[in-house]
């Protein structure tokens, strides 16, 4: 997402940097969700493991989507 104004010494983006942690954060999670159902497929000795793992994921999407949320309503998901 880098428009490249390295003459400041940070990178920007099309999005505030915020937005963007929170984007790439809840995209890790979801991927984080795909993977404990394979691992979960994969064998049964864990299996608790990769229960609580999800929830505790599947909570952090939550928060992060209400996150997103409030800053939709503040205007907050608009490209600079």
């Amino acid at each position: 997402m880098s428009t490249g104004d390295q003459s400041s010494g940070r990178e920007t983006t099309i999005v505030d940097n915020e937005v963007y942690n929170l984007i790439a954060t809840l995209a890790s999670k979801l991927q984080g969700l795909a993977a404990y159902q394979k691992y979960e497929q994969d064998g049964q000795a864990n299996d608790p493991l990769w229960q609580e793992l999800r929830e505790q994921d599947r909570q952090a999407v939550r928060r992060l989507m209400q996150q997103l949320d409030q800053f939709a309503q503040a205007g907050r998901l608009r490209a600079q």
